[in-house]
């Protein structure tokens, strides 16, 4: 009776499940597209365009906003869990603003971790394999009396596969967990993460090389009718982007490092009415959060090039942003048969002031064992402050043609590079209508569920480069940054899922997702995007400690229409055919207690990319990229064969 398309990723699956990772996880989320730009940088989206920005789905962990605040978008690969971390995971497919605010425009990832164990428990593990993998964790918890306590940390290890013993990614985690219990129904929960490593992220403008650390301290309340939490995340890190100035085969001048600090204060607080009539539900609640980050290396784009500013000309940077926010959520059941909910959220930020989420579901069950789900939304995305603000500050080669007062200009003109101040909402409305069907005694499900959207005003890198007489960019006129795009898409689609358990420990799926989009202006059919999605799988556990399963999963063919040019910044975007793709997903373990009181298991994981109609057959691109002649990569990378193996015990 949900008023969402939800899948429920259970802990049964996480544990039969090849995944090394949160992304691979996901891969089960029926119409969720997962995408590797390398080994460490992946993209969740679905029902939108296609983007190789991950910033359509909220990611919640505990509660937690998972997003930078900075990026607009969750790095999977920094977060302090690991998958056997993970008890449960809830998507919500679809438009989720009306109950989470910005950026829950393709729908809500809750991710739950597992909680403090009754007795004294422990666990440990240790993975090792291809690409240079390797991954070391462990956990423990006990309970003293109404208090709780859980300590659990690790390390991964991670090459590329054109160089596995690159040092690609570096990864130190630790997680601390305390809960009191006030009673049966009330408890305070204290969640203390701490992560720090290196790692290389694909972006837009090129690759991007983080040496980063980040902390979170997140402290909530739980009783019956009453929630409410707090918590403080810091993110510094060095970062460089491997980005080129060129224009044409002259080297106008290089990005420089910057170190950048950034903090989150973010409280929400919800209260359920007391119930004054027994078909209603009503929950209010609200929140608010402040955002400030600090680089001396980055140009503030308001002072830098206004001659009237005290810091005209001065490199640092000081930002802020607030947020806040107002809901209220409703659900009226006047029979057992049918469910209305209505929820309405208002938002108010420093960066596009207030928007208003409202949403409109009905459930109605006409047949027992039949559900039919009928619902209208609308969401929107927030501006990052990598698209509203970041603007790289540079320094010049010694052949460079820039010199003199001409290098203020330029970093004049670098305030017009990324980031743009009067970006707005990307916005979007959508309507979904859902049927779920349970046959044989809840052995078989089909669910079929059918959603158009309407979106508008999406955010987009736009190259304005004029050129001078001289064949160089005139640097007063000239710009390279983000802007909304005026043309409206329509976005239609289907999911069909089968899921058939033909015992209580297996459990198999075939999933075929179809989407199309419609350019308004053009008039035309886009036929640059992904159409379908197929997934064919399950997974499965013996009485005797075998478990495991195997999933394949295929992508039609697309254009990517955003590949970084290997000319540099300032030369337009390069367009790639992507082929059809298969993946295949898979694990083989086998569970037996070594003594009384402890488990162990062993197995292997394996993940394989195929590409069946172009060679290289097991090497695929996600999104577009090539090399240079010069042997340079650009774009997305080959990604290949992860075969790995791990020991772990639990007691």
């Amino acid at each position: 009776m949900s008023p969402s398309a939800i899948t429920v990723i259970t802990r049964e699956d996480i544990e039969a499940s090849g995944a090394n990772t949160i992304p691979d996880l996901l891969r089960i989320v029926p119409g969720m597209e997962v995408i590797f730009h390398t080994a460490t940088t992946s993209v969740i989206s679905a029902r939108l365009h296609w983007t190789n920005e991950n910033y359509h789905f909220l990611v919640l962990i505990d509660g937690r906003e998972a997003g930078i605040e900075l990026l607009g978008q969750t790095i999977f690969e920094i977060e302090p869990i690991s998958v056997e971390d993970i008890q449960r995971i809830e998507v919500i497919r679809g438009p989720g603003s009306a109950l989470y605010g910005a950026n829950a425009t393709a729908g809500v990832i809750s991710i739950t971790t597992r909680a403090i164990s009754e007795e004294t428990s422990g666990w440990a593990m240790v993975s090792a394999g291809e690409l240079g993998s390797t991954r070391v964790g462990a956990r423990g918890s006990t309970r003293l009396g109404d208090w709780g306590l859980s300590l659990g940390g690790g390390v991964d290890l991670l090459g590329t596969f054109e160089d596995p013993h690159a040092e690609n990614e570096k990864l130190w985690k630790w997680r601390a967990l305390a809960e009191h219990r006030w009673s049966e129904t009330a408890r305070l929960l204290v969640n203390a993460t701490m992560t720090s490593g290196v790692g290389t992220r694909m972006t837009e403008m090129g690759l991007l090389d983080l040496n980063f650390t980040s902390g979170a301290v997140r402290v909530s309340h739980e009783s019956e009718n009453l929630r409410g939490r707090i918590y403080w995340r810091y993110l510094g890190f060095d970062m460089t982007l491997d980005a080129s100035l060129d224009y044409g085969d002259i080297r106008l001048a290089d990005l420089m490092p910057a170190t950048i600090d950034a903090h989150t204060v973010d409280g929400e607080i919800q209260w359920t009415l007391p119930t004054f009539w027994d078909p209603l539900m009503i929950i209010v609640g609200g929140g608010g959060r402040f955002s400030w980050l600090e680089s001396d290396q980055l140009l503030d784009a308001e002072t830098f090039d206004d001659i009237t500013s005290s810091r005209f000309h001065e490199v640092g940077l000081s930002h802020w942003q607030m947020r806040g926010n107002a809901f209220v959520h409703g659900e009226l059941s006047p029979a057992d048969w049918v469910t209305v909910t209505a929820s309405m959220r208002l938002d108010y930020n420093t960066v596009t002031d207030f928007f208003l989420s409202p949403k409109l579901a009905a459930v109605c069950k006409p047949a027992p064992s039949q559900f039919v789900r009928l619902g209208v939304t609308r969401a929107f995305h927030k501006p990052t402050y990598l698209e509203s603000g970041i603007h790289f500050n540079v320094t010049f080669p010694e052949d460079s043609p820039i010199t003199g007062p001409d290098q203020e200009k330029f970093r004049e003109f670098m305030t017009r590079v990324l980031g743009y101040e009067d970006l707005e909402n990307e916005e979007l409305i959508s309507f979904e209508l859902g049927y779920l069907g349970v046959f044989l005694g809840d052995r078989l499900s089909v669910a079929l569920d059918l959603y158009y959207t309407l979106y508008q005003n999406r955010s987009a890198l736009d190259s304005n480069i004029v050129v001078t007489g001289e064949g160089l960019p005139d640097l007063e006129e000239s710009s390279f940054m983000y802007g909304n795009i005026g043309e409206a898409i329509d976005i239609v689609g289907s999911e069909l899922v089968i899921r058939f358990s033909p015992t209580p420990s297996s459990t198999l799926m075939a999933a075929w997702i179809h989407k199309e989009i419609y350019l308004r202006d053009a008039g035309v059919w886009d036929g640059r995007e992904p159409r379908n999605f197929i997934t064919l799988g399950g997974r499965f556990r013996t009485e005797k400690g075998l478990l495991g399963s195997l999933y394949l999963f295929t992508r039609s063919r697309y254009k990517d229409t955003a590949v970084f040019n290997p000319g540099g910044m300032l030369e337009p975007q390069l367009e790639k055919w992507v082929d059809d793709t298969m993946l295949f997903l898979g694990k083989l373990g086998w569970r037996w207690p070594a003594a009384s009181w402890i488990e162990l298991e062993c197995g292997v994981k394996l993940t394989l990319p195929v590409s069946p109609f172009e060679a290289p057959h097991f090497k695929t691109r996600d999104m577009g990229g090539g090399t240079t002649r010069e042997g340079k990569i650009y774009g997305a990378h080959y990604n290949g064969r992860i075969a790995t193996a791990y020991l772990q015990g639990s007691f």
